[in-house]
């Protein structure tokens, strides 16, 4: 008898075959069940050790022992003629044959059934309801992915940043292939924590598939779980495993990035299409990089200064890593953003960072939009149609950067607040909500764009939308109550304020801005309780010296007024939150009050000299603020001539840079009463101007009492109606006060 058929007689390969089955089917279960209780790899290590030393050891006892009537003998003491194994391997058929059943079973099951639960077990931060509802699903998405967050299965939570990070350097990599739609980090992420079905989230995104996994990172080892499902069918249309030493998440990442895009469309990765990963392979830097994404995505004042210092360690591990030196720009460009930076020290800081990228590769779409950002910020001069130029750059960049919301909704804001191009801003808007339908910031700029456009429903509802995406966000509760505001109701605006701070009480502008409101209303004690606040947390700032300027103009300290206003003026203070703007307009006023227009323009002319020829461009935003304010100036000392000349000058500039200025009422007043049509003017500020929400304008009487409307502003019908609004503004102060004896604001 040959070896083969004494193997056989032997039931060895039936043997060998049965343990196979039940060795795969008990390591299939073991993952299922040691993923879910967040064991540690060496657990299911171990566990596969045991099996593979198992099966030598069971082959070896098949062929030395058999089962008989009695129980196991060696197969060396068993009568042949009364040997069972033809019995026993009928048996062990019968096994193998409902063991491999019980397989295909699971495999069915688990394919065709239990793929929404798979995708529902993910640990997607909670996503409110009706932002799931109103979002419009995509009928035909295409060839579409959104790559859900990675479940962090490492015993020690804080590598959470690992598990989040390899989730978005998969998200940028599949980003760069232009004919797979790739739903954006932020809708992504706001399944983080919570249970929510594939086909759901598939709906929400609009995406066809869906990508989940889990990292479980235990020492300098890592094990990496992917699964691509079909979100129509839930069915696994790629899954992989990965388990390997930590300094090879690199190639795990360039895999699993090549194997999805083969497994949507295999016709994605021709041509040109290649997929790029970090440009770094030192294990260090690519670890304080993706922690410094961790802290750069929550854009808070706290977190982007340890943005700052972890992209740093960054590149002090890798000096060559681009992806960190554009996140650090771009992170400057966000502490400019939110006041931690001046403008100025913002590009400083970005400029040498963003060109080493560019020195490098010309054609980088992201190193380029942040050049544009840092070349477009407000405090720089500028030419309006080389700035137009660049936005439009920027704006065709979008379909480059597709997960870029922020500059998206640059761009948007560009063309609505400057340009009035609502529709335009809209277009856009939507454009980015394909790929990021749950990106606050885009329904946040969305909602201002519709204020603007009165439709002030739609825009309740877009922030609405931003601030259940987003809670945390203090802008949110502050454009809500902008909003308010232009629904009349100052109170609203006053309480949003109030919770804006509560969300972010480190943020002095919040608290500044609280100040001017209650200053304007002439409730000093408050007012001086908010302006202690802010100037507390960034005395030397610009909006924290604003709030200075107002609190001495408040309390009528008009020589301490002046003095602050003039330094202002003198240091070209930044435009942030209108702080440029309120010196030069307390100045005019207080210079005017006290007949020393011919002064005050002499003064603003020795501080910008250029500023005197009104047939020129000034050159930048705040040239044209003190161009107008000069203007004012000039009907206390020049002729009706030369202040017509002047106005034109400023109005041709004022058309060049920031076309939407005529659409304000007091501008229109303005206008008419330069072109010495009175009684339309008159007609004007009763009708339009007067009859805005006093909530938008706090000191729109006070304005209207300046010289430069002086040639309306005795007549007696325009005189009683200010007297009616003055009146019904007391009326709300009054109202302001009693909230403000609520415990909410006594605490």
């Amino acid at each position: 008898m040959s070896f083969f058929e004494e193997l056989k007689r032997r039931n060895v390969i039936r043997v060998a075959i049965a343990y196979g089955v039940v060795a795969w089917f008990m390591l299939q279960l073991a993952d299922v069940v040691l993923e879910n209780i967040a064991a540690p790899a060496w657990v299911m290590q171990t566990l596969m050790l045991v099996m593979g030393i198992g099966f030598p050891l069971v082959v070896i006892f098949a062929w030395a022992f058999e089962m008989t009537p009695e129980g196991i003998k060696k197969e060396k003491n068993v009568d042949r003629s009364h040997s069972v194994t033809k019995q026993t391997g009928r048996k062990l058929d019968r096994m193998i044959i409902g063991l491999m059943a019980i397989v295909i079973t699971f495999l069915v099951v688990d394919r065709f059934f239990l793929g929404n639960e798979a995708g529902e077990a993910v640990q997607t931060a909670e996503i409110p309801v009706e932002a799931v509802e109103n979002a419009e699903p995509i009928k035909e998405p295409g060839p579409s992915v959104a790559v859900l967050p990675f479940i962090n299965m490492s015993d020690d939570a804080s590598n959470e940043y690992f598990s989040d990070g390899l989730t978005e350097t998969l998200l940028h990599m599949l980003a760069q292939l232009p004919d797979l739609r790739v739903a954006a980090r932020t809708s992504s992420f706001a399944f983080k924590g919570k249970d929510t079905g594939i086909a759901e989230i598939a709906a929400t995104l609009g995406v066809a598939h869906i990508l989940e996994g889990s990292v479980q990172k235990s020492g300098q080892r890592i094990r990496v779980t992917a699964q691509l499902i079909r979100a129509s069918d839930g069915f696994h249309v790629w899954s992989q495993n990965y388990t390997r030493p930590l300094e090879d998440i690199f190639a795990i990442q360039d895999e699993i990035a090549t194997d999805v895009a083969h497994a949507l469309d295999a016709s994605l990765l021709g041509g040109s299409n290649k997929i790029q990963n970090v440009k770094t392979t030192n294990l260090s830097a690519y670890e304080a990089y993706l922690k410094a994404m961790e802290q750069q995505a929550i854009f808070s004042y706290a977190s982007l200064p340890l943005a700052e210092s972890l992209f740093k360690e960054s590149l002090a591990a890798d000096p060559g890593f681009i992806d960190a030196k554009l996140g650090l720009a771009g992170n400057y460009f966000m502490m400019y953003w939110t006041g931690i930076l001046e403008a100025s020290d913002s590009r400083k800081l970005a400029e040498p960072l963003i060109q080493q990228a560019l020195d490098i590769n010309p054609d980088n779409y992201q190193a380029r939009a942040l050049q544009l950002q840092n070349e477009l910020i407000l405090d720089r001069k500028f030419n309006p149609e080389e700035r137009g130029n660049k936005y439009q750059e920027l704006r065709n960049l979008l379909p480059l950067i597709p997960n870029s919301t922020f500059v998206r909704s640059q761009v948007a804001t560009y063309l609505s607040f400057n340009q009035g191009q609502y529709q335009e801003a809209v277009e856009v808007l939507d454009a980015g909500l394909l790929v990021d339908p749950l990106a606050a910031d885009l329904h946040n700029t969305k909602g201002k764009a519709f204020t603007r456009m009165d439709r002030l429903d739609d825009a309740m509802e877009a922030l609405q939308r931003s601030l259940a995406l987003q809670p945390e966000d203090p802008n949110v509760y502050f454009d809500i109550g902008d909003l308010k505001a232009e629904l009349g109701d100052l109170n609203s605006k006053i309480e949003w304020r109030r919770k804006a701070t509560e969300v972010d009480p480190r943020d002095h502008e919040l608290a500044a801005e609280l100040a001017q409101d209650f200053f304007q209303l002439g409730l000093l004690e408050d007012g001086n309780h908010w302006a202690a606040k802010s100037i507390a947390l960034a005395p030397s700032s610009a909006v924290g010296r604003r709030v200075a300027l107002q609190q001495a103009y408040a309390q009528k300290d008009m020589d301490q007024a002046l003095a602050l206003a003039q330094e202002m003026i003198k240091d070209q203070i930044s435009l942030r939150q209108g702080t440029f703007p309120t010196a030069v307009a307390i100045y005019t006023e207080l210079m005017s009050k006290n007949g020393r227009q011919q002064e005050g323009y002499e003064y603003l002319v020795s501080v910008r000299p250029e500023l005197a020829d009104f047939t020129n461009f000034p050159g930048d935003f705040k040239g044209l603020i003190m161009q107008r304010f000069m203007v004012f100036l000039m009907t206390g000392f020049e002729t009706p001539e030369k202040i017509h000349e002047a106005w034109l000058g400023y109005s041709a500039s004022a058309d060049r840079s920031f076309p939407r200025w005529r659409e304000f009422p007091v501008n229109q007043v303005l206008d008419l009463i330069m072109q010495g049509r009175l009684d339309e003017a008159e007609r004007l500020a009763i009708d339009v101007h007067l009859s805005q929400p006093i909530a938008t304008n706090i000191r729109r009487i006070e304005n209207l009492r300046s010289p430069v409307f002086g040639a309306i502003n005795q007549r007696p019908e325009l005189l009683a109606r200010m007297t009616e609004v003055e009146q019904e503004r007391d009326r709300l102060r009054d109202g302001v006060s009693e909230m403000l004896l609520e415990p909410e604001w006594t605490q």
